[in-house]
């Protein structure tokens, strides 16, 4: 696709407003906002590992990403091929999302659970105690920096 945006060449701002409202159509790019969890109601983060039938795995996921307190699903390999981040809103909040996705996704099954104790970093952001951001540490995907 080359330069599709335009950065760093002469290309006019209704060409690359045009550009990347089609990529935003096409759902290549989206954007995301991310809010401190103790402000939002819901305080407690989840990992949940599971495993799908791999034909399943991409209706499950669809269905997975609709709920609200999904945070992250992604398939991953290995015999626990779906990885999910949850936001709860208490401990026992844990429990019933689990009764919940047992009885709305038979395939699914839930293999490993953990609650995120603390995270020190979120998307490039360094994380206080209360889950604001406290500093930057830039993600370089593309660093040849090892």
């Amino acid at each position: 696709m080359g330069d599709p945006c335009g950065i760093g060449s002469a290309t006019s701002v209704s060409t690359v407003r045009r550009r990347l409202n089609r990529v935003i159509d096409e759902g290549l790019l989206s954007f995301r906002c991310d809010t401190a969890p103790m402000i939002t109601g819901w305080p407690v983060s989840a990992t949940f590992r599971s495993t799908v039938p791999p034909e399943q795995l991409d209706r499950t996921a669809c269905a997975l990403a609709r709920l609200p307190e999904i945070r992250l699903c992604a398939a991953v390999t290995g015999s626990q091929n779906l990885l999910m981040t949850v936001w709860l809103r208490s401990l026992n909040d844990s429990q019933r999302l689990e009764e919940q996705l047992a009885a709305d996704l038979a395939t699914l099954r839930l293999t490993e659970r953990a609650i995120n104790l603390r995270g020190a970093k979120r998307m490039g952001r360094l994380i206080d105690e209360t889950g604001c951001c406290a500093g930057i540490v830039p993600i370089a995907p593309w660093s040849e920096e090892t």
